[in-house]
C-alpha cells in the first residue's frame, strides 16, 4: 500500500535537473559553431530540466585533452570526434576500460538503419561502436568561374581526366594567375593522387601500405604540378592556397566543404566538380573521406541523457541545418535520399565527391601517418630522394610506430 501511494504521487513529478558536460571543436565564430549553439539551445527549450554546459576545445588539442580528463576522472559527457580521433582514443585504457562508452546497447538496429554504413564504420574501433556519425567531409575540385570565363575556358566536369585537368592548367597559367594551387609537400592532398594510380594507404588487414604499386607514380605527378608543370605556385601550403584563391589569383584548388562560405564571403563565383579520372590508370581519383560524430565519455554519469543530445544533434532536421549552413554531407539517410536537401550547387557536388571517396580505416595507424608521409613528401620535393624510396621509408617508420 506504502509502495503503491508512493508511486502515485511520483506521477506527474518534473525530472530531477541533470546537467550534461559537452566539448566540441567547432572553429569559434563560424557557420558550423552557429547551427550548433542553436541547436543545443533548442534541446534546452525541449528538455528545461537538463542543463547543457557545451565548451570549445581547439581541434588540435581535442584528443589530448579528452585523454588527459579521462584520466583525472574530469572527462566531459559528450564530444565531438573526427573518425580519426576514434582510432587515436579506442585503444587507450584505463583500469582496463575504455574511455569512451560502446554505443551498440544504446542505437537500436532501426536507429542504426537511419545513419549512412560507411558513417557507422567509420567510428567503430574493433567490435565497439564509439560514436554516431553526424557530417561526412572531403576534398573535391572547386573552381572559379571568373577566371574560367576570362580565359574563355570551358568548366571542370566529373568527365574530366588528368590530361583534362592539366591542360586547362597550363592555359589558365598567365602573367600573376596560376591554373592551380595544390600543396604538393601535404599528405592529406596526395592521398586522392595515390588511389587514382592505384595504390592505398593500408591493406585489408590494415598494414600500412604507402609504397604500394602505383603510390611512387602518384607522388611524382603530384609534384610535377609544382616542379615541372609549374601551373601550382611554389611552396604552396593549405592556408596560402586558401588566400590565393580567395584573391582571384588561382583558377583551380582541391578544397573541402570547410572552406566554401569563405570563398563566398570573398566575392569569388565558385563552381565544384569532382576529382578527375588519372589518364595513365583510367581510375577515378578518391581522396579521403572524412567524418564527425558525437561519442559519450564512459565515465559519463548521464549516459542516457547525453545520448538523448547525440541524437538530437545528428537529426534529420539539425544535419539539413549543418548542410545548409556549411555544405558538408549528412550522415542521416533520410536526407541523403531527399533531392532537396542538395538543392546548393557545393552541398550536391560535395555529395557526389563523396560517392567516390575512400573511408579511412578507423585504426590508430591513421593518427599515425602524417609525421612519416609529410616527411616522405618534403624529402621528395627537395630532392634529397627518388618517390619509390622516400615512401617505403615513411612505410617502415609507419609500421614500426604502430607496433609501438
Amino acid at each position: 500500500m506504502w509502495f503503491a501511494a508512493g508511486a502515485a504521487s511520483m506521477v506527474g513529478a518534473e525530472p530531477a535537473p541533470r546537467t550534461i558536460e559537452v566539448w566540441y571543436s567547432y572553429t569559434a565564430d563560424t557557420r558550423e559553431e552557429a547551427v550548433f549553439l542553436d541547436a543545443v539551445q533548442s534541446f534546452r527549450d525541449a528538455h528545461p530540466h537538463l542543463m547543457v554546459n557545451a565548451e570549445r576545445i581547439p581541434y588540435v588539442e581535442n584528443v589530448v585533452q579528452f585523454i588527459t580528463a579521462s584520466q583525472g576522472g574530469e572527462a566531459p559527457d559528450l564530444i565531438r570526434i573526427s573518425h580519426d580521433d576514434v582510432g587515436k582514443i579506442g585503444y587507450v585504457r584505463i583500469e582496463g576500460l575504455p574511455l569512451l562508452e560502446d554505443l551498440r546497447p544504446h542505437l537500436t538496429s532501426a536507429q542504426r538503419l537511419d545513419y549512412d554504413p560507411r558513417g557507422l564504420q567509420a567510428m567503430r574501433y574493433e567490435n565497439a561502436l564509439y560514436g554516431i556519425p553526424s557530417t561526412g567531409s572531403c576534398l573535391a575540385l572547386i573552381y572559379n568561374r571568373t577566371l574560367f570565363d576570362a580565359a574563355t575556358e570551358p568548366y571542370p566536369h566529373d568527365e574530366w581526366t588528368t590530361d583534362d585537368l592539366l591542360a586547362a592548367a597550363r592555359r589558365l597559367t598567365q602573367d600573376e594567375i596560376h591554373g592551380m594551387a595544390v600543396p604538393v609537400k601535404t599528405s592529406y592532398w596526395w592521398f586522392g593522387f595515390q588511389t587514382g594510380f592505384g595504390g592505398a594507404l593500408f591493406d585489408d588487414e590494415h598494414n600500412p601500405t604507402l609504397d604500394s604499386p602505383g603510390s611512387a607514380d602518384a607522388l611524382a605527378y603530384f609534384q610535377a604540378l609544382e616542379k615541372e608543370h609549374r601551373v601550382s605556385p611554389r611552396g604552396i601550403n593549405p592556408e596560402s592556397m586558401k588566400t590565393r584563391f580567395s584573391q582571384n589569383r588561382v583558377a583551380m584548388i582541391l578544397d573541402g566543404p570547410w572552406n566554401w562560405g569563405d570563398y563566398l564571403d570573398a566575392g569569388i563565383d565558385i563552381g565544384i566538380a569532382t576529382l578527375p579520372v588519372v589518364a595513365e590508370t583510367g581510375l577515378r581519383m578518391a581522396p579521403q573521406l572524412s567524418y564527425h560524430g558525437w561519442a559519450i565519455s564512459k565515465q559519463s554519469a548521464v549516459k542516457v541523457e547525453a545520448f538523448e543530445l547525440a541524437l538530437w544533434l545528428n537529426s534529420p532536421d539539425v544535419q539539413r541545418r549543418f548542410t545548409e549552413a556549411t555544405y558538408s554531407p549528412p550522415t542521416h539517410l533520410a536526407l541523403s535520399s531527399d533531392p532537396t536537401t542538395f538543392d546548393d550547387i557545393a552541398a550536391a557536388g560535395f555529395l557526389r565527391q563523396a560517392e567516390s571517396c575512400v573511408p579511412a580505416p578507423t585504426i590508430r595507424g591513421v593518427s599515425l601517418i602524417f609525421e612519416p608521409l609529410d616527411t616522405a613528401l618534403q624529402l621528395v620535393y627537395e630532392g634529397d630522394m627518388e618517390p619509390a624510396e622516400a615512401l617505403a621509408a615513411a612505410n617502415v617508420e609507419l609500421d614500426a610506430k604502430m607496433r609501438e
